[in-house]
């Protein structure tokens, strides 16, 4: 039988900037910060402020999610490669490396932010790369 961990103490996201493209554009760049980092997502009809708290579950334009380590690694390398880190690749691009929380959903937790991939390849330890957070 298999457990599926749903988090219900999910932190909600502080807006902490709003960048419109254009005076008046409905679109968006917006900085959101957990308690341990920041990342800019995009945001169409955008009417958020600073300051203001969001859900924590971003959905994301496209990525790629795949297991960090094969099964048959040791402890060791496992432990290494399952260190949660966030790397800002372009404005709304990042790669990393999470913790899937519920592989049905497809959701994957890194430092802070749950990420919605709608699907995951697996359980466990993954590394990402992602074109958009979207709001």
């Amino acid at each position: 039988m298999r457990v599926v961990r749903i988090f219900t103490f999910m932190k909600r996201l502080i807006v902490s900037a709003v960048e419109p493209y254009s005076v008046g554009d409905e679109c968006a760049s917006v900085t959101l910060c957990s308690e341990q980092a920041e990342i800019v997502a995009f945001s169409h009809q955008c009417d958020l402020k600073i300051g203001e708290k969001i859900e924590n579950r971003l959905s994301i334009l496209d990525g790629e999610v795949r297991s960090a380590y094969l099964s048959d690694w040791s402890d060791e390398a496992k432990k290494a490669l399952s260190v949660h880190k966030l790397e800002r690749i372009d404005h709304y691009a990042y790669r990393g490396t999470g913790q899937v929380i519920n592989e049905p959903e497809g959701l994957v937790e890194v430092l802070g932010f749950i990420i919605d991939f709608g699907s995951v390849p697996c359980d466990g330890a993954v590394e990402f790369e992602i074109d958009r957070f979207d709001i």
